[in-house]
């Protein structure tokens, strides 16, 4: 019911004609910087300046220590005649006063190139990521680990206002040999390669909704752990809001079955999946952005080779005087692990709640302090641990 409200408020929070499109925006003219054919989006923060009480997030004999996190990140856009090329390349250098070995450089970069043939857009993306950081909840070491992600496809404009995206993807995950958690090694467990058939219909129903429906299949097959190998279908519908909307982001929900393939022994999984994104701006300069995500993701374990994370952020942001404004955030995260045996099963539980308040230096530029307590509960006393992490954050572009 949630959702049902939550998607006629984006309809009626936009309410010009979809006839009334104008053509999409040129980003290398609206880039803040040219040089010649480039267009240029620099971007540099600072954040996490503070205190992190757990930083191995351990049971027991938490360690302290002071931290930041320094992210400098540019986005280049250039035309080729018809053609765009667009680079996005970030780099956070994590450093740790006291623990040397949680220090890290950590990069990510995107490339995408399409190019207008008759009535067909062709394009080609390719994303990599190379990082310490902690994948997600489960683990709790940061590990080297690398992702590539190619994409190729081609835009189809079926009317004025519909458009037809299909697009194959290969997807590669892999882990340092030397990259372990309680003993497992993760690249034994967790290094795979995915490979898939996606498709996207959108429909603009007016100049700030579009309605989005997408579907893939997807082969997923494990380097040293063939149990584990899976074939996957996905089905989610929605809305896209415009930045200009009265409610801005978007909002899918949908099924995903999988079943063990060549050689897996897995569980099957059948049930909702959704990803939720949206934030409401108040006349009154109130903020409310919601999130909600719940999909299924591998973990390392080998008697529960996955688990299901149901989770929810709610974040209220209040402009108080001039340009400050104070924050407040909570949320949950559910970690439904299933086992080979589908009667195995375990739930964990992350609860976190946090606030801070913010300074507006300029357009794109902010200044902030952030409080975060955050508490992990398990039936496994190892996963069972408290965190608390406050700091000042500068951001530029972000």
């Amino acid at each position: 019911m949630a959702m049902l409200c939550l998607l006629c408020v984006m309809l009626l929070g936009s309410s010009r004609s979809a006839s009334a499109q104008q053509e999409p925006p040129d980003p290398v003219a609206d880039a803040p910087i040219h040089l010649g054919i480039l267009g240029v989006t620099p971007r540099v923060a600072i954040t996490n300046l503070g205190v992190d009480t757990n930083v191995f997030n351990s049971t027991v004999d938490p360690k302290k220590d002071f931290t930041f996190t320094a992210s400098p990140g540019v986005k280049l856009w250039m035309r080729t005649g018809r053609g765009v090329l667009s680079i996005d390349g970030r780099v956070d250098f994590v450093y740790f006063a006291t623990y040397a070995s949680e220090r890290s450089a950590n990069r990510a970069t995107s490339t995408r190139y399409e190019y207008p043939f008759m009535r067909v857009k062709p394009f080609v993306s390719f994303s990599t990521l190379n990082t310490d950081e902690r994948p997600g909840y489960e683990i709790d070491a940061r590990v080297r680990r690398f992702e590539g992600d190619l994409l190729l496809g081609a835009v189809v404009p079926i009317g004025s206002v519909t458009q037809l995206e299909v697009a194959r993807r290969q997807f590669r995950v892999s882990f340092a040999d030397d990259a372990t958690f309680e003993g497992q090694s993760l690249t034994q467990t967790l290094d795979r390669r995915l490979d898939a058939w996606e498709a996207r219909y959108r429909q603009a129903f007016t100049v700030l909704t579009t309605l989005r429906v997408e579907s893939s299949i997807e082969r997923e097959r494990f380097k040293y752990e063939p149990y584990r190998n899976s074939n996957s279908f996905k089905f989610s519908g929605g809305f896209d809001l415009d930045l200009q909307a009265l409610v801005r982001g978007s909002a899918m929900v949908g099924y995903r079955r999988l079943v063990g393939a060549e050689g897996g022994t897995l569980a099957e999984f059948s049930g909702l999946i959704a990803n939720v994104d949206a934030a409401y701006t108040a006349p009154t300069q109130t903020r409310v952005q919601t999130v909600v995500n719940r999909d299924l993701h591998y973990s390392f374990e080998i008697e529960q080779p996955y688990y299901v994370q149901t989770g929810w952020t709610l974040t209220g942001t209040q402009r108080v005087f001039g340009q400050w404004d104070v924050q407040f955030t909570g949320g949950r995260d559910w970690l439904d692990y299933r086992g080979l045996d589908p009667t195995d099963v375990r739930r964990d539980l992350i609860g976190r709640i946090g606030g801070g308040f913010g300074y507006d230096l300029g357009e794109s530029v902010r200044l902030g302090f952030n409080m975060l307590w955050q508490r992990r509960q398990s039936p496994r006393v190892a996963h069972d641990y408290r965190q608390f992490t406050s700091g000042v954050s500068l951001t530029y572009g972000y």
